[in-house]
């Protein structure tokens, strides 16, 4: 199953429904990758490394009897500093206006079956919708997966359980099926063509940060932030200025690269990304700057868009 089906038999006899799916899981666990390939769009940014989402990222699937409204969080993590906190708030904000739980698993780490951040949002959420979808089934061996179908029945007692592959799609199909039934019949809540509620400079500074986390190693792209300086359109090109904030001088170097290679290299692959999802000629240009301990600081975090800017 390599497609997702937004539209199944006989659906068009059925009264219209629409309603929130708050996607939840553990850090990289593919809630991202998921959600882009429902929407059948990149909307959430994506990279090997965990903790690459930061804020809720909303996206809207439009068709003619079904509008669902998906939320992708963050990961599930015990918060150590500012940012992580403010992380976990957009987590329970999600939970609460959401009409349907989807948790998304990565099963080919058995224990994130009852990794203590899931075990305690299944006890707070007992008695909502919750779907549970095990993913990553496309890199375990088969014959483990039944007994790991069992162990999530237990956990997640009374839950529809569907194993997938967001990657691939395997199971994406019926996970959609069960998603649509759980849904609230009611109107449309935005305009078929409106993909997300986000604006165009929030998805511009992620294609950049996600970039980052592509091309650094270690523990530098997790202390980077996107800060959009200066976008408009002038004469069918959209000239973007922005700033790479990171947190120690010693970072500097790292990420401007010899001679100016690699910040060159994240620009380029920015651009190209940039240029794809806007559909337009971009022209990037970017900075570095040293902000200390930004991610523990509310005036940076604001600056980097994660707090909302005080007016």
């Amino acid at each position: 199953m390599n497609t997702t089906v937004h539209d199944t038999p006989g659906e068009s006899a059925r009264e219209h429904r629409c309603g929130y799916v708050t996607i939840l899981g553990l850090p990289n666990a593919g809630k991202s990758t998921l959600m882009n390939r429902f929407i059948r769009e990149k909307v959430s940014i994506v990279s090997p490394k965990p903790q690459t989402t930061r804020t809720n990222v909303t996206s809207i699937l439009s068709a003619e009897n079904h509008q669902i409204i998906f939320i992708d969080t963050p990961g599930i993590l015990k918060p150590r500093y500012k940012m992580q906190e403010v992380m976990s708030s957009f987590i329970g904000s999600a939970v609460d206006e959401a009409d349907l739980l989807l948790f998304l698993i990565d099963v080919s780490h058995p224990d994130s079956l009852d990794h203590p951040g899931i075990v305690a949002n299944i006890e707070r959420t007992n008695g909502r919708n919750r779907v549970v979808a095990l993913n990553k089934i496309d890199i375990v061996k088969k014959h483990l997966l039944i007994p790991l179908l069992e162990k999530a029945h237990k956990l997640f007692s009374g839950s529809d359980i569907v194993p997938v592959s967001a990657l691939d799609g395997d199971g994406t199909d019926e996970l959609f099926s069960v998603i649509l039934g759980f849904l609230p019949v009611g109107p449309k809540l935005f305009p078929d063509d409106i993909l997300s509620n986000e604006p165009e400079r929030f998805f511009v500074s992620e294609l950049i940060r996600e970039a980052v986390f592509i091309s650094m190693n270690q523990e530098i792209p997790y202390a980077t932030a996107v800060v959009i300086d200066q976008y408009e359109e002038k004469e069918g090109t959209t000239v973007i200025y922005a700033s790479i904030l990171i947190e120690k001088d010693s970072h500097k170097p790292i990420i401007l690269g010899k001679k100016g290679a690699m910040i060159r290299s994240i620009g380029t692959q920015a651009r190209l990304a940039i240029e794809e999802f806007l559909g337009l000629p971009v022209y990037l240009d970017l900075h570095v700057k040293v902000r200390k301990d930004w991610r523990k600081k509310d005036v940076y975090l604001r600056e980097a868009g994660i707090l909302p800017r005080i007016k």
